[in-house]
């Protein structure tokens, strides 16, 4: 992939505020598992959610959705769901490369098409000496993440 992922931003970039935000920890994300169980617990996944990536797969299409329904009732029905990933240098840390590629594709899946609203944001907070390292990261998996300041 050699364009930016517009959905992958430093969380210096700006949010839209009508975005619905949820909060995941990189640091109980350093495997697979440890990623599904923290996600399912954050976005709210249904207990019937099996950790595996083809549910993960649809149970994040459906919050995404979600979201998007149940901004229709405001005045901005095409607001993201944006996920904050705090320590984000520990996501997938004890996993080969691949794995985070595989996360990346589900991401960009949720995201959809329209990189002008994208339906998932995925925002990286990461101590500012750290923060090179995980672009560099999502970019060798196939995703860079949209540079600070090019919005």
């Amino acid at each position: 992939m050699t364009n930016t992922a517009v959905w992958i931003q430093p969380l210096t970039e700006h949010v839209p505020g009508s975005s619905t935000r949820r909060t995941v920890h990189g640091s109980r994300c350093r495997t697979s598992q440890g990623l599904f169980a923290e996600w399912a617990a954050s976005l709210g996944f249904p207990d019937h959610f099996s950790p595996n990536w083809d549910a993960f797969n649809d149970c994040l299409n459906e919050t995404v959705m979600t979201a998007r329904h149940d901004k229709a009732a405001s005045e901005r029905p095409q607001a993201a769901l944006a996920v904050l990933v705090r320590e984000a240098e520990e996501l997938l840390a004890d996993e080969p490369s691949g794995v985070l590629a595989i996360f990346l594709s589900v991401l960009s899946q949720s995201a959809g098409q329209d990189s002008r609203n994208p339906r998932l944001l995925l925002l990286l907070d990461a101590a500012p000496d750290r923060l090179p390292q995980v672009t560099e990261r999502m970019a060798e998996a196939g995703f860079p993440p949209h540079p600070a300041g090019n919005s």
